[in-house]
């Protein structure tokens, strides 16, 4: 049967997916890194609201002329729909009220957790992984990189730092360190997270010569990862190499080989974090960590911080203080002797935790288990095509990094739209087979 509206909304769903992960990531608005936050919830919340509006105008036209449609509820969209009505029960129920709609910091409320909602369910039932959408995010990761690489020679081309300052005036000048078009390190190192696996993988498994040339943007990415020096995307990326490597290679005996050299990897590399000699660094925090001792200073104080969430989860255990509320509850401060001046806290660190904190128990739960659910997913489709083995790996590459990661408007949409076209229905994509080829053969001329 045909379903000529249905089309239409898998259109205007595909120019949306589009312009996620291909515009998104470069927008910064008018102001620079002053405002970025801002700009990047305007651009999502616009661009989704029209996609969600136009979609709804379909779908009822839809009905009206007779089409009938099915939903694909898999176990993941169960566990995403319990996390966000233990959302919705922590913000009624909550003591700050009408806060926890837009969050106490950085718009992380319960309207922003319901906009993910929206992106993870339009695009898993109206969309399909396609290979334009990974040159769309290849493509803007490089631009995002190649900006980077002039800030990090002390130039500012577009002008996005405060007056009169760089890169290298990052927490004296400013209190942050701001590098490429998303803002913070630590987020553009989740961006990166998304970019590099994405591209890395889908480059090397496509049956396509010319996605060759993703290489070009996966380097990039783990380049300018390395060069932004954060831990956290690090780790994210070598514990998404591990894991992709034998869920990737489609050869049953070489998947097991690389299981198992993985599977000594991670034994030899335990082994010697604990018997690790050193005095300082990160290396000798993990070292006590697996010894039993987190000190407060460790990664950058998340020590300190997630021993306060744990006493906040403590005290409101199964539905938190409500989302968003964390940063109203942290108090915390400690004296940077970088900054010269006092430092405060009004994040997690850690998303998982910063859920616990915000919504208990039950919806942290939940996220989990949806999570996981899609990670088994992942290992159920890898033999498909190339495209969900390397869309799964962008999701557990971020998946790692959320241990560290903030969890913001700046780059959690991409990682929820990601997390949609790892749980579409893979009989979309044969609904659409012939426009898929048709679009395969215009890329390969343009390539």
């Amino acid at each position: 049967m045909d379903f000529p509206f249905l089309n239409r909304a898998r259109w205007v769903t595909d120019k949306y997916i589009l312009a996620m992960l291909g515009l998104f990531p470069l927008y910064v608005g008018f102001q620079g890194y002053h405002a970025i936050t801002e700009a990047k919830l305007a651009f999502c919340a616009w661009a989704t609201g029209l996609w969600a509006a136009a979609v709804l105008v379909m779908i009822l036209c839809g009905l009206i002329a007779g089409e009938r449609y099915r939903l694909d509820i898999r176990p993941a969209h169960m566990a995403v729909g319990l996390f966000l009505a233990v959302s919705a029960l922590s913000a009624m129920a909550s003591e700050y009220g009408g806060t926890c709609l837009v969050g106490a910091a950085r718009y992380n409320g319960y309207l922003t957790t319901l906009l993910y909602g929206a992106v993870f369910f339009g695009v898993s039932q109206l969309g399909t992984p396609r290979r334009r959408y990974v040159w769309a995010m290849g493509l803007s990761a490089a631009v995002c990189c190649a900006i980077a690489f002039l800030q990090l020679m002390g130039l500012d081309p577009f002008w996005f730092y405060p007056e009169g300052t760089d890169y290298y005036d990052k927490y004296v000048a400013y209190n942050s360190a701001f590098l490429g078009t998303i803002g913070n390190t630590g987020l553009l190192a989740a961006y990166l997270c998304l970019a590099a696996p994405l591209t890395a993988v889908y480059g090397a498994l496509s049956r396509h010569r010319s996605d060759r040339l993703l290489f070009i943007p996966a380097g990039m990415s783990l380049v300018t990862l390395a060069l932004c020096d954060v831990d956290a995307g690090v780790l994210a990326m070598a514990g998404c190499a591990l894991a992709a490597a034998p869920i990737a290679i489609r050869d049953r005996r070489a998947a097991r080989v690389a299981g198992g050299i993985s599977g000594g990897l991670v034994a030899g590399g335990l082994a010697g974090l604990w018997f690790w000699p050193g005095k300082s660094g990160t290396l000798y925090e993990m070292h006590q960590v697996l010894h039993g001792h987190m000190a407060d200073e460790f990664g950058s104080h998340r020590g300190q911080i997630w021993k306060r969430c744990w006493e906040l989860f403590k005290q409101q255990p199964w539905l938190g203080g409500g989302p968003g509320t964390g940063a109203l509850r942290f108090d915390i401060q400690w004296y940077s002797d970088v900054r010269q001046a006092a430092s405060s806290v009004d994040n997690a660190h850690n998303v998982y935790l910063g859920y616990l904190v915000d919504i208990g128990v039950f919806g942290a739960a939940a996220y989990v288990a949806a999570v996981g659910l899609s990670l088994i997913t992942w290992i159920k489709r890898r033999r498909k095509d190339a495209l969900y083995p390397a869309v799964g790996a962008a999701f557990f590459a971020y998946a790692i990094q959320d241990f560290f990661g903030l969890g913001l408007i700046l780059t959690e949409p991409m990682f929820w739209l990601i997390w949609g076209l790892l749980e579409s229905r893979p009989e979309a994509r044969e609904e659409m087979g012939g426009q898929l080829e048709q679009d395969e053969s215009i890329a390969d001329r343009v390539l």
